[in-house]
């Protein structure tokens, strides 16, 4: 017997770019939801009613069921992300240099930032976090199992690195004596958008 055809089999990368935005939309409302569900009974399906009360948040299949799945595949990924026995993958580095990044940028926010700045140096190392795991999910995922979801993978992960480069480029303007390092950040961060425009370059020449 064959395997089961999924859905997801005939989807063109436009049509991940669109699950995965849907599925960041899930992750957002399950932390918005989780602090006032924490520790009572039934916490989970407290979470997930809430979730199944947004129709543009169920995943395929439609139920608290499918909601569960995508919970614990999600938290599987998040402890396999990071395999230091895995054979390096093209593009590797690429994750090196943001980690490097991510560590000296978390150094210089809680030596150099202000006060009243902590909140807004911690969303860029939030978004750090986030264009880390983006990244990684794109270099290690093979080009042959599914090559229309790393490329949505790479068009999300340009999308989280701009979107990162403008906070850093607006807190050197508000906090001018970070403006330096956050600058430098940034120029660092054009070469990662570099690199990464060439790995989707490869992949969309590969037939």
């Amino acid at each position: 017997m064959g395997d089961i055809p999924r859905p997801q089999d005939n989807w063109n990368e436009y049509r991940w770019e669109q699950e995965i935005r849907r599925d960041e939309r899930r992750i957002s409302c399950y932390y918005r939801e989780l602090p006032a569900c924490l520790d009572l009974p039934g916490e989970e399906d407290m979470i997930f009613s809430s979730l199944l009360s947004q129709p543009d948040l169920v995943p395929i299949g439609g139920n608290a069921d499918s909601l569960r799945v995508w919970h614990s595949e999600s938290e599987e990924e998040d402890d396999d992300e990071f395999d230091a026995g895995a054979p390096a993958r093209t593009g590797s580095e690429i994750i090196d240099q943001l980690d490097r990044l991510a560590v000296e940028w978390n150094v210089l926010s809680v030596t150099r930032l202000r006060a009243d700045f902590e909140l807004p140096g911690l969303g860029i190392s939030c978004a750090y976090g986030k264009l880390l795991a983006r990244t990684a999910d794109f270099i290690n995922l093979d080009d042959k199992d599914d090559r229309a979801l790393k490329l949505s993978l790479g068009k999300r992960a340009l999308s989280d690195l701009n979107e990162l480069t403008g906070e850093l480029e607006r807190l050197g303007r508000e906090q001018r004596s970070i403006k330096v390092q956050a600058l430098l950040h940034v120029e660092m961060l054009s070469h990662v958008r570099e690199r990464l425009l060439d790995q989707l370059q490869r992949i969309r020449e590969q037939r």
